[in-house]
């Protein structure tokens, strides 16, 4: 959850500015109604093709403005607690699902602070030195709850990539089980650190998940295989050996064969074939169902 009392002190907050915001609210309230409605009759003339995007009905548009109407409300209550920092929050997750970009979010509360401060209300029964007050206040206070807002939406859009990248990973790199405690991974493509990473993650995870006792590598698809890509390959094998997992990486080449001789590449005690199918039946016989019966 945001902290309060951090956006406070980054943007100069204090309990008098929201003392202000109150008072401000006891003039803009009458004329919400009116607000609101300028505030979207600004949206329609500067989104463009977007306003259909976000708006394409007229239902759509009057959920859309009761809940701007519910968000003005707590904001000239001028409560900043727990409740209205979890609105906020609510607030900025739901302009990153709707992918609605914080400049538009942005740009609605300069306008809303406009339309309070020059439009609707204009200092309403106040001298001059105390609207000066007020107006300055609530742009202070407009400014970080904007922050606020947008920074919740960067964490949700961030989360959302997040898992758009794992779904990718999941899908570029399909394990699968083709016995109880036989394990394969076919691997195309580049294999650079990140990606080695997040498979290796995934590889161990699986063991612990099917308990696997054999874990196949497949690399006849990786592009390029140097000293780098023998190296993940290696760091994979051995935290697998950790788990009581053995590994047998398949699809050497002669010319990938030829290319780790000529690089100098040691690979200690892993464990190669040529190709997919001396794999699996060294898996079979280890670990997959003929491999049950000899330890019977």
């Amino acid at each position: 959850m945001t902290n309060f009392n951090e956006m406070c002190a980054l943007f100069g907050v204090d309990d008098d500015d929201l003392v202000r915001v109150r008072k401000l609210g006891e003039l803009v309230t009458p004329k919400m109604d009116e607000f609101i409605e300028c505030l979207y009759r600004f949206f329609k003339e500067t989104l463009g093709a977007d306003y259909q995007v976000h708006f394409p009905d007229s239902d759509t548009v009057a959920r859309a403005q009761s809940a701007a109407r519910r968000a003005w409300f707590e904001f000239f209550k001028g409560e900043w607690n727990d409740e209205y920092i979890s609105s906020r929050e609510r607030i900025g997750k739901t302009h990153a699902q709707l992918q609605i970009e914080p400049r538009h979010y942005l740009a609605a509360m300069n306008k809303a602070l406009d339309l309070w401060t020059d439009e609707l209300c204009a200092g309403e029964g106040l001298d001059p030195e105390e609207w000066s007050s007020i107006t300055t206040s609530v742009r202070r206070v407009i400014q970080m709850e904007g922050a606020m807002v947008v920074d919740i939406y960067a964490r949700r859009t961030g989360e959302v990539i997040a898992q758009q990248s794992r779904a990718m990973i999941d899908m570029s790199a399909p394990i699968a089980a083709i016995w109880d405690d036989v394990l394969m991974l076919p691997i195309v493509g580049i294999l650079d650190s990140q990606r080695a990473e997040d498979v290796m993650q995934r590889m161990l995870e699986k063991i612990a998940e099917k308990q696997a006792t054999m874990f196949i590598l497949d690399i006849s698809g990786v592009a390029v295989v140097d000293t780098a890509v023998a190296d993940h390959l290696i760091r994979m094998t051995k935290a697998a050996r950790l788990m009581g997992c053995e590994t047998i990486v398949s699809g050497l080449s002669p010319s990938v064969a030829r290319t780790i001789v000529e690089l100098g590449i040691e690979i200690g005690d892993v464990k190669t074939t040529g190709n997919l199918q001396d794999a699996l039946g060294i898996a079979f016989r280890k670990g997959g169902p003929e491999g049950r019966i000899e330890r019977r």
